[in-house]
């Protein structure tokens, strides 16, 4: 027989590696609310670029979650109904095989604005209807915390040990539904201290601004940024999956995949797929062999060439793509911005909108204190030859290596090529 491949590109990972640190402190969290009964003070917000696992680290924390008994709320940002309507619609759903009185719960529906009605019998069913007050942030925040007493008490009295939340995408939710939430927040953290909820949250690297600009105690969140994955997690990521379906990695075959994923998981995925087609799907004794392996990097620069391609196409504008180029002279980074502005004979400040543009359009993102990186492995190279620079190894990010960049006509290159 042929075994399907246990790789899920694209998808959430079925194995999770090399993210121990940050399930550490998700189970100290988890353990206060199911042990001690307690609301966990802060929302932890886990960021990073498009490709690094967060959702898949935040349906290892639902998971869990559940083991502990805790009922589970999850949510996706960006919905048109905004984020409080969300919130309270897939409370409804989760909550509808638990609840036999409806009084309380649909009382606390009601006064988040949506129309509650009789579906199932003692059960409230939602018509998500939200309306949006630009006016009354506070007082929208008490509807939600209302809404989140009620289903944590109604889910305790059904035995649960407490109810989390997840807000995935947070980066797309409304900032009046981020300023109920953390005035929602700052209410139980006062008036509820022994109510057992817990708020998780992830998004792009954006979503710390996002936030910070929505809403004006942004204490109430714990950001914690999600970097690559070393390169044991990346080898327990590629031969953890396939040693349980009872096939191996020869050692060389390894070696070469982790090289060439530098950290990232996405392109783990990647490879390990394309190396299992490539190995025709083995039966359990197979092994994965370094002419697989190669193979397999081949395909997945292909399949990363397009993506570096998509992302390209977000922008047109000369700042944008001048910005881009100069950071592929250094590789794919973190270099820091006063670095690219001499580089490009500008100052700092002038770097600040191009650079939001290639934030958002997911080519770069922040990596510490005034530094840039781009979001995968291998986008400096591809950026390189897409604008005919120099294959040459890139110099180091200083300020001398800047001046030199400019010395040797690097800068005019990336003009020329943008402005053909």
């Amino acid at each position: 027989m042929v075994q399907p491949s246990p790789y899920s590109p694209g998808a959430v990972a079925h194995h999770l590696a090399g993210r121990q640190e940050q399930l550490a402190e998700v189970d100290e969290r988890l353990d206060y609310l199911t042990q001690l009964g307690r609301l966990v003070p802060r929302i932890r917000i886990d960021h990073g670029p498009r490709g690094l696992g967060k959702t898949s680290l935040m349906r290892e924390v639902q998971k869990r979650a559940l083991a502990r008994g805790a009922l589970t709320i999850w949510v996706t940002a960006g919905e048109a109904e905004g984020l409080v309507a969300a919130i309270a619609a897939q409370c409804e759903r989760a909550l509808t095989e638990l609840i036999q009185e409806r009084g309380r719960l649909r009382h606390a529906l009601n006064s988040v604005d949506l129309e509650a009605e009789l579906g199932v019998p003692g059960i409230a069913s939602i018509k998500a209807s939200h309306r949006h007050s630009d006016t009354r942030p506070k007082a929208a925040a008490r509807d939600l915390e209302a809404l989140i007493v009620a289903v944590a008490s109604a889910g305790i009295g059904k035995g649960k040990t407490g109810i989390v939340l997840f807000i995935d995408e947070i980066q797309s939710a409304d900032p009046d539904g981020l300023r109920a939430l953390s005035y929602a927040w700052q209410h139980l953290q006062s008036e509820a201290q022994d109510l057992p909820v817990a708020f998780f949250g992830a998004g792009l690297p954006e979503s710390v601004g996002h936030i910070n600009r929505a809403v004006s105690n942004s204490e109430r969140f714990a950001y914690k940024r999600l970097g690559s994955l070393l390169d044991d997690a990346v080898a327990v990521a590629l031969g953890g999956p396939a040693r349980e379906l009872g096939v191996l990695w020869d050692h060389d075959a390894l070696g070469d995949a982790v090289q060439e994923a530098r950290g990232y998981p996405h392109t783990v995925q990647l490879i390990g797929d394309y190396a299992w087609g490539r190995a025709g799907r083995p039966d359990p004794g197979g092994r994965i062999t370094r002419h697989h392996v190669a193979g397999a990097i081949l395909d997945t620069r292909k399949d990363l060439a397009e993506l570096y391609e998509a992302r390209l196409a977000k922008i047109s504008g000369q700042q944008e793509v001048e910005l881009v180029g100069a950071l592929a002279v250094f590789g794919d980074g973190p270099i820091r911005r006063i670095d690219l502005a001499k580089t490009l004979g500008k100052t700092s400040n002038d770097l600040s909108l191009p650079r939001q543009k290639l934030i958002a359009a997911g080519i770069i993102a922040e990596s510490g204190y005034g530094q840039l990186e781009f979001t995968i492995p291998g986008f400096a190279a591809f950026v390189r030859h897409h604008y005919g620079l120099s294959d040459e190894e890139p110099p180091p990010p200083t300020t001398l290596a800047a001046r030199m960049a400019r010395d040797r006509g690097i800068t005019a290159r990336i003009k020329a090529n943008v402005k053909g």
